[in-house]
């Protein structure tokens, strides 16, 4: 008997390889449904996906397959869009992220998961990485004292091509943001993951190169108070010349943890010890770890009434209010805070 679930995705551009990766080698539902508007990259799932039916109107995916989850990997501005759609319909909801382009979009996603009762998992799959896991498991036991505080680097470098060529980036209304929404995302995230809840946010986002073809910020940084009583300074800019290794620093009283490189260090006095690194990954870019896999199973899991840890919408929208708070104190900001 089979009780595998149904899966559809909508978008097949590079990061569909990650999920469909994630879920053949899990074996847990299959594919029955792809969606992109490019027949190229329909062409190219179909092969990865054989038997998915194909679509290029992601609303007659929703009405017409037997499709029960729905993965929903195209660029930021459609997330909200079709992640309602998808929960108005009666699908739960895998959702790259950010969730939304904004917190009062990211609401009306909330919004329409508590009316449907369907369930959102948003993929900051780094939450649940070797060295995050390990990380958190430490800082949770007490072993290492109290959790005072955290820094986050992102220094990666990104040409204008980058942005022109996908047809969506670089612009406010449809990437939503620049280094602070697309690249850095998930290192704030992990900070809120191990820090909780800001209290106050102060910082601020530049457009420091390629301002002739991009008005998103490609440099910002930030001061944050949480309510814990831990503190946290982050930087991010794609103005770096290459793309050095992210790293984040917690610091405790009795030593500090730091995670650099795919790499858990535990750091007391001047002695670095090496606790564990990343899993080597199934399919896509090396710094997502295989992230993917332990975030889509543990939320196939929930679906069938476990207990597994995953992100939920709830919990994702967190970053999103720190990320518009350093907009607002920033000269360049989206336009839902230009009142």
């Amino acid at each position: 008997m089979n009780n595998k679930r149904k899966t559809g995705i909508i978008g097949c551009g590079s990061i569909f390889h990650t999920h469909v990766a994630a879920i053949n080698s899990l074996c847990i539902s299959d594919i029955t449904a792809v969606c992109d508007i490019r027949e190229d990259r329909l062409n190219d799932a179909a092969k990865l996906c054989p038997g998915a039916k194909r679509y290029t109107d992601y609303k007659k995916l929703l009405s017409e397959s037997d499709a029960e989850v729905i993965h929903i990997c195209t660029p930021h501005y459609l997330h909200a869009e079709m992640a309602i759609a998808a929960l108005m319909s009666g699908h739960d909801v895998y959702l790259e992220k950010p969730c939304a382009m904004n917190p009062p979009e990211a609401k009306k996603i909330i919004d329409a998961s508590d009316k449907s009762g369907r369930k959102v998992c948003v993929s900051f799959q780094n939450r649940l990485v070797n060295t995050t896991a390990e990380a958190k498991k430490i800082a949770e036991s007490g072993s290492m004292g109290k959790l005072l505080g955290a820094k986050g680097i992102v220094t990666w470098h990104r040409e204008g091509a980058y942005y022109t060529e996908s047809g969506w980036r670089g612009n406010f209304a449809t990437e939503g943001g620049g280094v602070l929404m697309n690249q850095s995302i998930h290192t704030l995230d992990l900070m809120y993951y191990f820090l909780g809840e800001a209290e106050i946010v102060r910082g601020g986002a530049f457009l420091n190169k390629n301002f002739d073809i991009t008005e998103v910020e490609d440099t910002a940084e930030a001061y944050i108070k949480f309510k814990s009583g831990a503190s946290g300074i982050f930087y991010a800019t794609n103005c770096n010349v290459v793309d050095s290794p992210i790293e984040l620093e917690l610091y405790f009283e009795k030593g500090s943890l730091l995670i650099r490189n795919d790499t858990l260090y535990r750091c007391i006095g001047d002695e670095f010890t090496a606790i564990c690194k990343n899993e080597n990954i199934i399919d896509g870019k090396k710094y997502w770890g295989n992230g993917h896999v332990r975030m889509i199973s543990s939320f196939y899991s929930a679906l069938s009434g476990g207990n597994d840890y995953y992100c939920d919408i709830r919990d994702a929208v967190q970053v999103l209010d720190i990320i518009s708070e350093i907009y607002k104190n920033s000269e360049i900001k989206p336009p839902y805070l230009k009142i």
